[in-house]
């Protein structure tokens, strides 16, 4: 099942259980990607559309596996401007993620601070494209058009704390870039300590902070989308990582901030 009609076959009966489809894997786990735009989805049918989403903060707490997955949602407030809500996700009686979707609507400020155009990257078809090789790369990137123009790729032995370059999804769709969509094109990336490593090792997010900035109402998933992360630390089994990722107009769309969980 492709991302779009992974999204599309979610029931707007709150108590139904949503379906992780297969072939979104990565290692023993569903592609965390998938698992956040699934939630959100979920989330979304409990906000009106005159409240858009400002932050999402994830915790990825045990492995998703393909099939059935439970998700218990929760409005823990709804003020004048602003809403709270809370989701958790279960298979069986294990918690597997939690995540708090915080959603504003608009009003007056004084404060008024552009954000950071995006930096100069060679052109996509400039860059190299990270393959798909079944049983060796995850399986979901199969889904995803990388072109890596920073930095290196997973496994690679880099001595820079940057990597980045361009992405979007292979499957068409016309229509704008949704909350979900743009979740996937953020985490498709490979964690950015994997290419300072010089050898293969597994790694997982342990916890996912996202802040949209400005989602474009003339941006598609399958238009190029520039991606840049930065390390900030890594030390003890754990890294730090910082990434933007902006839209075909040079907009930053989203700030992301996660914490990963690197064995070996």
């Amino acid at each position: 099942m492709n991302f779009n009609d992974a999204m599309l076959a979610i029931s707007e009966n709150t108590l139904e259980p949503v379906t992780i489809p297969e072939k979104w894997g990565q290692g023993r786990a569903t592609f965390g990607g998938m698992v956040a735009a699934i939630m959100y989805q979920r989330v979304a049918l409990h906000m009106a559309a005159d409240r858009p989403v400002r932050s999402i903060m994830v915790s990825f707490v045990a492995p998703v596996a393909p099939g059935a997955m439970d998700i218990r949602v929760q409005l823990l407030r709804e003020g004048k401007a602003a809403s709270q809500i809370q989701a958790t996700a279960y298979q069986g009686d294990q918690v597997c993620a939690v995540m708090l979707a915080s959603f504003g609507g608009e009003r007056e400020s004084m404060v008024h601070v552009e954000p950071d155009k995006a930096p100069a990257f060679s052109a996509p078809d400039e860059g190299h494209t990270f393959p798909f090789l079944p049983g060796l790369t995850p399986d979901f990137t199969q889904y995803f058009d990388y072109r890596y123009t920073v930095g290196k790729m997973p496994f690679m032995g880099s001595t820079q704390k940057v990597m980045g370059g361009w992405i979007k999804l292979r499957e068409e769709s016309t229509q704008a870039v949704s909350v979900a969509q743009t979740l996937a094109l953020l985490d498709a990336w490979p964690p950015a300590v994997f290419s300072m490593l010089k050898k293969p090792t597994s790694g997982s997010s342990l916890t996912w902070t996202i802040s949209f900035v400005n989602l474009p109402d003339n941006c598609s998933a399958n238009d190029w989308w520039q991606y840049l992360a930065d390390i900030h630390s890594s030390a003890n089994g754990y890294g730090h990582i910082d990434a933007t990722l902006w839209d075909k107009h040079g907009e930053v769309t989203v700030i992301s901030r996660q914490t990963v969980s690197v064995f070996g």
